[in-house]
């Protein structure tokens, strides 16, 4: 029966159910003060505080301390749990408001969140955010706030004058650290939800003057060029291109902003001119001693040339590119596919004589190791690793197996010398492991399977004792 009547109020429409109530009630006292006690808590006395009296409820939340330290040297610190669950309380609180039309008090306690945000936060707060809860929540209450206010501003009952008012608030905390600190460590992107508002509350040509307060706060920051796209962005909705194209022009040493430029020279097919800005960018960053940004600006260089189809430029900046990150499979893929096949092998002798070998492995790894692997060449693979390799397991590991039988003895009679070595100088339960790793790898080589049983046996034999060994080169 209690599923029934609740599928029926479901499927009823509200103004059913309303008529029904009022003419029940006016039949039934007893009905109609229970409904009038509900009605008038749920949405009458929520409406009696001020917007004032919501502020500085607000502001109170934000008072929240706890004390840190030790008893020689103590201090206090926002109780950021305490704050956010009091906060968030507070915004509920707005968002039921809101039901009732009451937007512009609803406005106002967003608003006031992030002004009490402002005063209180403190990006040294991360030194004690050790798991990140402290920015979770923060950035939690950040959100719920953002959509209110955008709920809110949004109503047809928002009051102009309210609306100003509560701009202006949030263009002030835009211009102090607390959006660049909350983008920063990715808690909360505060400007972004102010370029929201604004496109609610502010003229056009307010909107332009804050983005030129952001740009301008935003010089030398990592994150400039994204205000600098949002004008632009902007100036081309309100069909102003050529202001929009002076502005990126106005901005061309920020790398982000010469990127889009450089891609748009890209799709209109001017290769020259992308090319132009290219090299422009690189002599930039040059002078700055950006290295990591001479390297993306040879990077999109070569997507130039791949876009414009000028295989030798591609091969040209393909073999800077690999001589410079000293070998690289990415561009050995490149340029093999690149060069003719009947010229392969001398270009690629040619290309790693001009790469320093002498620093090539590390952990084990060595990118030129890897390229002689793919080339099936066991004769110069078996020289790198005798050396700049052979004392080391890991490389032994990876590499020997692809030398051939011809090398297959001297590489055994190296394992059994490291792995004796290794054997006599740790003894843990990490290092009998690599000793297995070891065995397994040298079973792969010709001759190999014998000879790690063989070396099983000595260790059997001199380390009898050690029962976590045995056990793990047991299978050998």
């Amino acid at each position: 029966m209690e599923n029934g009547i609740k599928h029926l109020i479901e499927v009823a429409s509200a103004t059913h159910l309303k008529e029904f109530l009022q003419d029940y009630a006016r039949k039934n006292d007893g009905l109609r003060r229970e409904l009038e006690a509900f009605l008038v808590a749920k949405y009458v006395n929520i409406n009696k505080k001020s917007i004032d009296d919501y502020c500085r409820q607000m502001q109170r939340a934000f008072q929240f301390t706890e004390d840190i330290g030790n008893r020689w040297h103590s201090f206090e610190i926002p109780d950021w749990d305490r704050i956010t669950i009091k906060a968030d309380s507070i915004l509920k609180e707005g968002f039921k408001l809101l039901e009732v039309g009451n937007a512009n008090v609803a406005a106002s306690i967003a608003a006031e969140f992030f002004v009490a945000l402002q005063a209180t936060y403190d990006e040294d707060f991360n030194n004690y955010d050790y798991e990140g809860d402290i920015a979770c929540a923060i950035g939690n209450s950040c959100e719920e706030a953002e959509k209110l206010l955008l709920k809110a501003i949004q109503h047809p009952e928002i009051n102009k004058g309210i609306l100003h008012t509560l701009t202006r608030k949030l263009n002030d905390i835009s211009e102090s650290s607390l959006p660049y600190d909350l983008g920063n460590y990715d808690i909360f992107d505060f400007d972004g939800m102010l370029l929201q508002v604004s496109k609610i509350a502010m003229s056009d040509e307010d909107r332009l003057s804050m983005l030129d307060s952001q740009i301008e706060q935003h010089a030398g920051k990592y994150d400039q060029h994204v205000y600098v796209e949002r004008k632009a962005e902007l100036l081309s909705q309100l069909h102003r291109e050529d202001d929009a194209q002076a502005v990126l022009r106005k901005y061309i040493n920020l790398p982000p902003i010469r990127t889009l430029i450089i891609n748009d020279l890209i799709n209109k097919k001017d290769y020259r001119a992308a090319v132009q800005l290219v090299n422009d960018g690189i002599d930039l960053a040059r002078e700055l001693n950006h290295y990591g940004t001479v390297r993306s600006w040879k990077e999109k260089e070569l997507e130039i040339y791949e876009h414009a189809g000028d295989i030798p430029r591609q091969i040209d900046i393909c073999s800077t590119l690999f001589v410079n990150e000293g070998g690289s499979l990415e561009y050995y893929h490149k340029l093999k596919a690149l060069v003719p096949t009947n010229e392969w092998k001398e270009f690629l002798s040619q290309l790693l004589g001009k790469v320093s070998i002498k620093d090539s492995f590390m952990f084990g790894h060595s990118v030129i190791a890897d390229i002689y692997v793919e080339e099936n060449d066991a004769d110069k693979l078996f020289e790198l690793i005798k050396s700049h390799g052979i004392k080391d397991l890991d490389c032994l590991n990876r590499y020997a197996a692809h030398t051939g039988s011809r090398y297959a003895k001297q590489l055994l009679e190296v394992y059994s010398q490291l792995l004796k070595r290794e054997a006599q100088m740790n003894v843990n339960v990490k290092s009998y492991s690599r000793i297995a790793e070891a065995l397994a790898c040298m079973r792969k080589l010709h001759g190999g399977k014998q000879a790690a049983h063989q070396l099983a046996d000595f260790f059997r034999k001199e380390y009898h004792r050690r029962p976590k060994m045995m056990e793990s080169i047991s299978k050998f």
